[in-house]
């Protein structure tokens, strides 16, 4: 589907928005504080090993030590200072005499020093996922300096495409390299082969040049590119129409990139100079906002309810102000909200990068026929969506399972943090269950503080019902205890708060 990137390119913080038909689809923000460390390369040093779990942690100089699991390690790619070594050695026999598959106690032990690349970035209290299967992408191509062969996508499924990609990549990477063809590559030309393979190249010569010249570990060999220049490697294809920039430095930066490392038919880059801001032009600034809230309205007057967590995201579909229009039964009224939601449901996805576990509660459709129609309807729009996804077909229960690949931080993760009234539960106690709680504190108190009175500090609303609704269970609480209550409001606290004291 043709597209247009959008980059407003801030002195502290630049945002990515890609359109499809006039609709924000994706969202990428970084901030110059928060810099993401996806697809970094570090030096670094072993902290722990994991028998239990086939893991090690691994410091690479971040706030928590990364994660590599002993899949993701490879003892024949690290350095060949580390290969040479004899403990080495002695744990790789071991493991192959045993004939087993290697354990990660035989490949590492604290203080050894690997080199690795981030493969997820770290994600609330989780560390960095890593691996040393180091590779760089590119454009078309993936590099993987470690391993001298070509590899091509499986979703390219043209024998004859896949031959003609092979054949360009043997002819032009250098011996010692090896690369992946990605599925963008299908139909492109040799000059955009010969670019990419230039780009990466070059990348990994430098990479190469740092890695020597570092002493220190952990340490970091190599951060990605700038947001607004990855977006030219990794968003741009030739369905984008433009790509939109609102900074002049940004724009040179990203002609210099585009001039040295991308053939013809180059995307466009035009630099916007408009008076309105270059997101309220294009209405991005509110789909930003609509994308953190949880409703969502669909055209026909339905609505989704996003509910997101750290375990899983539950979309429940409504009906709403929809009754069926032209329809002749509920079955189609409920058909055609279905087929609207699903639809939304991925632009969503995308739009606020949900990952993990995705529950959708449709309405339940009697016909195994609509619930096909309904799948066949949510994998089409699927396909727009570059991440990888496994969808389960509707169940009896009219829900659809699907996971879809965390890779960074989803929007309200990145642009919210938790309420402080509510701690992120999304609820906070009512005004009347904290009065009755404080009936029932007030017997408590009387048992240990000395003194006539007491002085109860509370939110001012807890106040309000306390002097108004509930005055009647306070004064026989009151009676009860022998004591008189003087209320104080304190904008100050939390709502759930409040304080018994005595006074004179």
């Amino acid at each position: 589907m043709r597209n247009e990137i959008l980059v407003n390119a801030g002195p502290r913080e630049t945002r990515v928005a890609v359109r499809e038909s006039d609709q924000a689809v994706e969202l990428y923000i970084e901030r110059s504080t928060e810099r993401g460390v996806g697809g970094g390369i570090y030096k670094g040093r072993v902290t722990r090993v994991l028998p239990g779990m086939q893991a090690a942690f691994v410091d690479i100089g971040l706030e928590r030590a990364g994660f590599l699991y002993v899949a993701d390690y490879r003892a024949d790619l690290d350095d060949v200072d580390l290969e040479d070594d004899e403990s080495n050695d002695r744990r790789r026999a071991g493991t192959a005499q045993r004939g087993i598959t290697p354990q990660i106690q035989d490949l590492l032990e604290e203080g050894h020093e690997v080199l690795v690349q981030v493969a997820k970035e770290p994600l609330g209290t989780k560390g960095a996922r890593i691996t040393s299967r180091v590779s760089l992408a590119g454009r078309h191509l993936v590099l993987m300096p470690f391993v001298q062969r070509v590899g091509v996508s499986r979703r390219i499924e043209s024998d004859r495409e896949r031959r003609r990609l092979r054949a360009i990549v043997e002819k032009l990477r250098p011996r010692e390299l090896g690369f992946i063809v990605r599925t963008v590559s299908h139909g492109v030309s040799e000059a955009d082969i010969k670019a990419d393979i230039e780009y990466l190249t070059d990348r990994w010569a430098q990479i190469q040049k740092r890695r020597e010249e570092l002493t220190e570990i952990p340490a970091r060999v190599y951060e990605e590119p700038p947001l607004h220049l990855r977006v030219l490697r990794d968003l741009t294809t030739h369905e984008t129409k433009q790509v939109i920039v609102d900074d002049a430095d940004a724009y040179g930066e990203m002609q210099e990139f585009v001039n040295r490392f991308m053939a013809a038919p180059r995307p466009k880059i035009v630099h916007y100079k408009g008076d309105q801001p270059l997101f309220d032009a294009h209405r991005i600034e509110a789909q930003i906002e609509e994308a953190l809230g949880v409703k969502v309205w669909l055209k026909s007057g339905g609505y989704l309810v996003i509910n997101q967590s750290e375990a899983l995201t539950a979309i429940d579909v409504n009906t709403g102000r929809f009754t069926g229009g032209k329809s002749r039964n509920l079955e189609e009224t409920i058909l055609k909200t279905n087929l609207e939601a699903v639809r939304e449901i991925v632009h969503q996805i995308r739009l606020r990068n949900i990952g993990g576990l995705i529950i959708l509660d449709l309405i339940d459709m009697e016909l195994a026929a609509n619930r096909e129609k309904v799948y066949r309807a949510q994998l089409d729009a699927l396909r727009e969506d570059k991440t990888k996804v496994n969808l389960l077909k509707i169940s009896e229960l009219g829900l659809i399972e699907m996971t879809r690949k965390r890779t960074r931080e989803n929007l309200v993760q990145q642009l919210c943090e938790p309420c402080p009234d509510c701690e992120g539960r999304g609820y906070i106690q009512s005004g009347r269950t904290i009065c009755h709680k404080i009936f029932r504190e007030l017997p408590k108190a009387a048992g240990h503080l000395i003194g006539e009175k007491f002085l109860l500090k509370a939110h001012p609303d807890v106040i309000a019902l306390l002097e108004g609704g509930e005055r009647e269970s306070l004064q026989k609480v009151e009676n009860k205890i022998g004591r008189n209550v003087m209320l104080l409001a304190v904008s100050s606290f939390h709502h759930e708060q409040f304080e018994i004291t005595t006074t004179s």
